[in-house]
């Protein structure tokens, strides 16, 4: 399943439960909002940094 078709799911999931549960009907409209929101919006890509450190081993033998 790609990603567009996992955030559709989840909406209508979301609705589902806005149905279900009426006292929080607004709540599951605004969760079911955002989730149709990232099955439209572009995919982006993700910056993953990692900290390279010196072993402390290292350090100490200084």
């Amino acid at each position: 399943m790609d990603r567009k078709a996992a955030c559709l799911l989840q909406a209508a999931v979301c609705r589902e439960q806005a149905v279900a549960d009426p006292l929080n009907h607004d709540y599951w409209i605004d969760e079911a909002i955002k989730w149709l929101e990232l099955a439209h919006a572009p995919a982006s890509r993700v910056v993953v940094t990692i900290e390279l450190r010196p072993s402390v081993r290292g350090l100490a033998a200084k």
